[in-house]
């Protein structure tokens, strides 16, 4: 078992060497079928999160419901259905809960590869949420920087500031019931899934989507906690799985 996970890590790694310093790419790159219309003009998300890049990504732009952390470092591409997510939940959030803007951190490069902190974020198919916060006295605030919380719902910097439970609940069920962007997991922190999912339990209109939401959420097996923001994943488009599969790419360029 462990020689063929070993062999099947060497393949993966062997098929899309990710570039250690971002450079644009081009269709060239790319399998024959996919320099062809339709996708010579599409956004694509090439390889896995872990180990890719993508090509012609769409760049998220902060607006009046939307806040990106640090505009000033390039980190803010990704493929299409990511992006318009993005702005559609921040959009759902603003109208349900007056005032709330969706805080975001990291997505991709423009043309993916490493990124400096993170294991994945290489195919544009990942994004950083920050989580929404009250004060002390439970009214809502809008964050502009990612914040970790403790398992009772505190700021760990003495802030004072909380885990906001029902705008955070409020955001994963509208990722829930969006089914455009095919979102594929959203990581955070075990002990916050714990407080999510007790906090819907309790309250019969989000109890039907507890069970749903267990499934969901998850703290990532490798990496940290994640206790400072929703790390959300889509899937890989379906006409795109020949690029997003390592395996299949290498096949397609033979």
């Amino acid at each position: 078992m462990l020689a063929a996970a070993l062999l099947a890590a060497v393949l993966m790694a062997a098929a899309l060497p990710a570039p250690a310093i971002a450079r644009e790419r081009t269709n060239a790159e790319l399998p024959a079928a996919y320099r062809r219309s339709p996708f010579a003009v599409m956004s694509l998300s090439v390889g896995l999160p872990t180990n890719g890049w993508q090509i012609r990504a769409k760049k998220l732009k902060s607006g009046g419901d939307l806040w990106i952390q640090d505009k000033s470092v390039p980190y803010s591409y990704g493929h299409p259905a990511l992006v318009l997510m993005l702005h559609r939940t921040a959009k759902q959030m603003a109208r349900q809960t007056p005032g709330s803007v969706l805080l975001v951190g990291d997505l991709s490069r423009e043309y993916g590869g490493p990124l400096a902190g993170h294991r994945s974020h290489q195919s544009g198919r990942d994004a950083d949420v920050g989580f929404f916060v009250t004060d002390a006295k439970g009214r809502p605030l809008n964050a502009r920087k990612l914040r970790t919380f403790d398992s009772q719902g505190r700021a760990r910097d003495g802030s004072g500031l909380r885990f906001d439970d029902y705008r955070n609940w409020l955001l994963v069920q509208l990722w829930l019931k969006d089914s455009r962007a095919d979102l594929e997991y959203v990581f955070v922190a075990s002990h916050l899934r714990r407080r999510l999912l007790e906090f819907a339990q309790k309250r019969p209109a989000f109890q039907r989507y507890v069970a749903d939401a267990a499934q969901f959420l998850r703290q990532p097996s490798k990496g940290l906690p994640h206790d400072d923001h929703f790390h959300i994943r889509i899937a890989c488009p379906d006409k795109q799985r020949g690029l997003c599969d390592p395996l299949q790419f290498k096949r397609a360029q033979r």
